[in-house]
């Protein structure tokens, strides 16, 4: 419960929300100009991910290896590695050419995207985030599972886990049952459908993973840092205890193995202003400690609260926040390192 504020009091809140507004947006916006800038400056081609995700696709489709497949930027491969259920799910990809799917990729990115955005009652200008601004230049499959997972629908949420089968994550922190139940089977009709592209990734999965561990310089998680990694899963533990969907969302991009910055886009459905500072800015390692510390806030500030409210009284409503963002808590529930060579195949 909150005390009674003046109506001086809400109106200097209420400005200082609009001032904390523009200083995240130009926190968003400096730190996507200098993401993007490096990409732009070592000619990194704009669709990077879904030109490597096609080209996986249509190695499949031609008989050879598609975990061969790769883009080679400044000297540099950049690997497929997407499993054999997304390499099926992908495969009418393949009816068309390179260059028009690259761009019909990149389009529906743009457009799941700002979907999701409205859908989380986030503004549009959220689309300067960081994590968001990367995924939308390399069109990556994320934004495009992200909002699969945000729609709620049984076949959406399927195809969501095919393409990515992090996607599992939140849905089982949020107790989606049927939906987990139909991804499931649709995950097990690959290997009907596709049986030799299994058993080939079942012999390559050492390559395939030590490759990417290599390419995106061991990711952003915890996964590869065995300390980290315990003290991470530990408090993702806690917070599942008072908040099973948070710990969902929250588990991809601190403890998913060779996560890439625009991984940190799963939090979105739980995003404080906490996390959106500190998640804005690409370095390896940050993201499991921002989330270590947003479980910390998470569990101690409605203690704080509730000592507080103990010595005041009467309660009042705050007026709402203006930027996109619940005070600390989830948006909506209706929904259901540094700059360097991290632009993993496939992933």
């Amino acid at each position: 419960m909150h005390r009674l504020r003046s109506p001086a009091a809400a109106r200097w809140l209420a400005v200082a929300r609009r001032v904390g507004t523009v200083l995240l947006f130009a926190w968003f916006a400096w730190h996507t100009y200098d993401r993007i800038s490096f990409f732009v400056d070592r000619q990194f081609p704009v669709g990077l991910d879904a030109t490597i995700y096609y080209r996986g696709v249509v190695a499949w489709l031609s008989g050879t290896n598609p975990w061969d497949a790769a883009v080679v930027v400044g000297g540099f491969a950049y690997h497929y590695a997407g499993t054999p259920v997304t390499t099926v799910i992908m495969a009418p990809a393949a009816l068309l050419n390179e260059d028009v799917f690259t761009t019909a990729w990149v389009v529906l990115t743009w457009v799941a995207t700002i979907w999701t955005l409205r859908r989380l009652g986030f503004p549009l200008w959220w689309l300067l985030f960081p994590p968001i601004a990367e995924a939308l230049f390399s069109a990556n499959p994320q934004l495009v599972v992200l909002a699969l997972l945000v729609a709620n629908h049984s076949v959406a949420s399927a195809v969501a886990t095919a393409l990515k089968v992090y996607a599992f994550i939140p849905l089982f922190g949020e107790g989606r049952w049927r939906q987990i139940g139909l991804a499931v089977g649709l995950n097990l009709t690959t290997m009907v459908v596709a049986p030799d592209l299994w058993l080939a990734y079942i012999r390559q999965f050492g390559a395939i993973s030590s490759r990417l561990e290599y390419e995106s310089l061991q990711g952003l998680s915890a996964y590869y840092f065995p300390v980290l990694l315990a003290v991470t899963v530990v408090a993702l533990l806690i917070l599942a205890l008072r908040d099973r969907r948070a710990a969902g969302w929250l588990a991809v991009p601190a403890v998913w193995p060779s996560s890439q910055f625009h991984y940190s886009t799963m939090a979105l459905p739980v995003m404080s202003p906490l996390m959106a500072v500190l998640l804005a800015i690409p370095h390896l390692r940050l993201p499991p400690v921002v989330i270590i510390l947003e479980v910390a806030r998470r569990l101690i500030e409605p203690w704080v609260r509730q000592q507080l409210a103990n010595g005041q009284s009467p309660p009042t409503v705050e007026p709402p926040p203006a930027d996109g963002l619940s005070r600390g808590e989830t948006p909506p529930r209706d929904a259901g390192g540094s700059p360097s060579r991290d632009r993993s195949a496939g992933q």
